[in-house]
């Protein structure tokens, strides 16, 4: 049984739904028993979510004495959620049902280093087009989650590091892209978005790690169902864990940081370095297209490829102890359109060297494993956030795209 402290807030709304998707079609007695809440908060839940026309009742099974225990199901239609994870140099976007299945994704550009508002205009784009592939009714769109760097302001909806360009500090993302798509926009972090798209597939209440690997690399965290996002949404920084105490100065202000030594840019650069290799490989696009064709030369055989990519996969193992030490998780996801050549590499690298080194290996073994689609699981997310904003609100309602002005 999972237990909650007396002194958390429990978003039950969505910690129940989550479960009820996950498993199909589970009675209240047993949807009690999974989240250690009483059977009266129980039925107060699946009373709201009824309301909200999201789940209903699917069947019976019998009982051990009395009454068979009715099955409460999710409404797949119910409502639709847009997801899209953006960087700068690509971008992924999908439709999902509140069953979590993909209705519709789409492969977009990356922001790049050009005017945000250009940016903006385009993902609104893309959402229409999306929108209309999928053939959901409008009124039945919930919004759109906006996976992207952090740190960031959530409520808000701003980012605020100046990456890839100055202009991202502050720049009102979500409200811009609310205004030219008539939808609500929630902001969130990258890797959390990515753990929270690995959770829609399953595991609701599980505790994990995300290693997140895109232009560059993240991290995030998923405590008992919660996602864990620190004061500026960027609550696992793990790019920018020292690996070499003692190299170079980070503009961050540490030194020998995991990304600037091991993530895509530095292994596309090493790459760079060695004219044969570059040519070989037809290097020369951008950073994460790169580095994908470095990871497939890698995974077969070439042999100073593969040097690159073990070197990094080691690097990111080292830092990745430091994080399951720090919260004592069973398991680690890595996700991120980085991993989509070389995935297994690194999952490989990882494992081995978790379950050597980290503090609680004679307690339990760390799984590494990834993600379903390692280029789909923020898009995924952010549009599990739109869900989850709205079941954590103090009185939900199923806001839509009329209630937001164009």
């Amino acid at each position: 049984m999972r237990s909650f402290g007396a002194d958390t807030r429990l978003p039950t709304l969505a910690v129940v739904l989550d479960i009820i998707r996950e498993r199909g079609a589970a009675s209240r007695v047993e949807l009690a028993e999974a989240t250690g809440m009483t059977p009266a908060t129980m039925t107060h839940a699946v009373r709201k979510l009824t309301a909200l026309g999201l789940v209903h009742e699917v069947g019976t099974v019998p009982a051990n004495r009395g009454t068979p225990r009715r099955l409460i199901g999710v409404r797949d239609d119910a409502c639709y959620m847009v997801g899209v994870q953006l960087d700068q140099f690509a971008a992924v976007g999908v439709v999902v049902d509140l069953a979590g299945r993909v209705v519709v994704r789409r492969d977009m550009p990356g922001s790049g280093k050009r005017p945000l508002a250009e940016v903006v205009a385009e993902l609104a784009a893309h959402v229409q087009a999306m929108l209309e592939d999928a053939a959901v009714p409008r009124d039945k769109v919930l919004g759109i989650g906006l996976a992207t760097y952090g740190p960031q302001d959530r409520e808000a909806g701003v980012v605020i590091t100046p990456h890839p360009t100055p202009e991202w500090t502050g720049y009102p993302l979500a409200e811009t892209l609310a205004a030219a798509t008539g939808l609500p926009v929630a902001l969130e972090n990258d890797a959390t978005a990515a753990g929270l798209g690995v959770q829609t597939l399953g595991g609701s209440g599980s505790s994990f790690a995300v290693v997140f690997m895109s232009g560059g690399i993240g991290g995030g965290v998923i405590l008992d169902g919660h996602p864990y996002r620190g004061v500026t949404s960027n609550g696992v920084e793990l790019g920018h864990i020292s690996v070499d105490a003692l190299g170079e100065d980070c503009p961050c202000g540490n030194r020998g940081c995991l990304d600037p030594v091991a993530g895509p840019r530095p292994v596309v650069e090493r790459a760079m370095e060695d004219p044969d290799l570059a040519a070989r490989l037809g290097l020369g696009a951008d950073t994460v297209t790169d580095f994908n064709r470095v990871g497939r030369a890698a995974r077969e055989g070439d042999p100073a490829a593969a040097a690159l990519i073990a070197d990094s996969a080691q690097r990111l193992a080292v830092a990745t102890v430091t994080l399951v030490n720090m919260f004592d998780v069973g398991r680690v996801v890595l996700a991120g359109q980085a991993f989509a050549e070389s995935g297994q590499a690194y999952r490989d690298v990882l494992e081995e060297l978790l379950n050597r080194s980290v503090f609680m290996r004679h307690v339990h073994t760390v799984e590494v494993e990834l993600a379903a689609d390692v280029a789909q699981a923020a898009a995924l997310g952010g549009a599990a956030v739109v869900l989850r904003n709205l079941l954590e609100s103090p009185n939900p309602q199923l806001r839509t795209a009329h209630s937001v002005p164009r």
